[in-house]
This record gives structure tokens, C-alpha cells and sequence, in this order.
């Protein structure tokens, strides 16, 4: 008999993600379950992909900020790259500009960046980037200054839903052309959440949990699910500091 679940925090700056399960095979008894069924190859694959965006996720959320750019390097039509090889040493030839200017600023330069061919073969970047607008270092004129092949388009990133749907293009983009080699790159110096994991000696969670002082709770990231495998129930929802300023990194 087990009276106990798992509770699992990646504590990423400004947002908390949680998800409470129980342990292996165990439930409590009492506690409802749900259908239980054997996972298909279809059902890994959607898993796997679903990992990886959440891992991507939580790699831009742990790094970047509402404000920061979503940024987007095109071509002008006489100065595409004949292939992506050479598309991929002109982004690393402006990302190495950048962390020089970072640097002699006395900055960091951090990044994430994946490759897209287009239908009709030409190239473009998407990169998110952090900004900087200050005297010593202005990222949008680096930018500018940098970037000699083609157009700019700089999106703000935003906390709704930008985050969730740029983790989801990245990994969607590097599934169609990982066999052109275009996964996504990262700086290596981005933090890399880990998760915290407590067990909890209770029999039951609350189906509508509550925020901890400080961080309210986004009200459509609550899910309340059974394990397909298992049959026990989890929860997953996440935590959004009130006072963003207040983040020390």
C-alpha cells in the first residue's frame, strides 16, 4: 500500500513548471484510474516529439525573456547561399560577430537557432536572441550592422503562447530536414533546467492546486489526465511569478 506521490518542479526563472505522479506502477489505494492500454509506436513517436519541444521549451523559458527576439535572417534573392552548408557557416560567421561585440560589451551572447529551406531551396535563419538596449551594447544595431545578405525581422517574444509555439516550430522544423542536418544549435552557455523531484506522503492531490506566495497560477495550463500505461491520474500545470522584476536570473 502506498500513500505517497512525486512531485516534480523545473524551476525556470520566472515560471515553475509542476507535475505530480505517482511512482512506477504504485497508485493509493482508493485513487480512481482510468483505462489502462498497451502504448502503440505512434503513440512513443507523439511522446518523444512532445518531450522534445518541452525540452526546448523550458531551454528558451530558463534563458529568455518577454522583450527578447524571436529573429528571423532572410536573403536577398542574388545572395542566397548556393547550399545549406554554406547558409550555415554565414548564421555562425554573424553569430561569432555577435559574441564578440557581446563580449567586448561585457556581455554574454546567448542563442538558439535552427536552418529552414523553403520550398523552392532557398534559406533562412530563425534565431532567439537576447536584448540588449543599452549605451555599451545595442543588439538591434549589431544586428543590423552584422547581417549583410538579406532582410531582419526582429518579433518580440511574448509569455502568450509565443514561447510554447516557437518550441514547437524548432523541433518541427529539425523532424522535416534532420536528414539535411538541420537540428537546432544552441550557445553553450544556456542554463539547462534539471528537475527537482520530492515525494509527497499523501494519499491525494488537490484537483484545483494553489500558487505559492508570489506566483499565480496560469488557469488553462492545469491538466488533470490518467497514465495511458498505468492507469493513475497526474497533473500538470504551471506557475508564473507575479513580479517578474523580481527575478534574480
Amino acid at each position: 500500500m502506498h500513500n505517497l506521490y512525486v512531485r516534480k518542479i523545473y524551476d525556470l526563472g520566472w515560471v515553475k513548471e509542476i507535475s505530480k505522479y505517482y511512482p512506477g506502477n504504485y497508485g493509493a489505494p482508493g485513487v480512481k484510474r482510468g483505462p489502462k492500454r498497451k502504448r502503440t509506436p505512434e503513440d512513443i513517436e507523439r511522446q518523444n516529439k512532445t518531450n522534445r519541444e518541452k525540452k526546448v521549451q523550458r531551454l528558451i523559458l530558463a534563458n529568455f525573456h518577454e522583450g527578447d527576439w524571436h529573429l528571423v535572417l532572410k536573403y536577398k534573392k542574388e545572395l542566397r547561399p548556393e547550399s545549406l552548408a554554406e547558409a550555415k557557416k554565414q548564421v555562425q560567421k554573424f553569430l561569432a560577430d555577435m559574441r564578440k561585440a557581446y563580449k567586448k560589451a561585457g556581455y554574454q551572447f546567448k542563442y538558439i537557432y535552427v536552418t529552414e529551406r523553403g520550398k523552392q531551396g532557398a534559406c533562412h535563419h530563425h534565431l532567439i536572441i537576447e536584448d540588449i538596449a543599452g549605451p555599451e551594447l545595442n543588439t538591434k544595431k549589431m544586428v543590423l550592422k552584422f547581417w549583410q545578405y538579406g532582410s531582419k525581422a526582429f518579433i518580440p517574444l511574448y509569455e502568450d503562447g509565443e514561447f510554447e509555439n516557437l518550441a514547437e516550430y524548432i523541433v518541427k522544423k529539425e523532424t522535416k530536414e534532420e536528414a539535411e542536418g538541420c537540428t537546432y544549435s544552441r550557445s553553450r552557455n544556456l542554463i539547462v533546467p534539471e528537475p527537482q523531484r520530492e515525494i509527497i506522503h499523501r494519499k491525494r492531490w488537490k484537483q484545483e492546486p494553489r500558487p505559492e506566495k508570489g506566483w499565480y497560477i496560469i488557469p488553462d495550463s492545469i491538466v488533470n489526465g490518467f497514465n495511458p500505461v498505468t492507469g493513475y491520474p497526474y497533473q500538470h500545470y504551471t506557475m508564473r511569478r507575479i513580479d517578474p522584476g523580481g527575478d534574480s536570473g
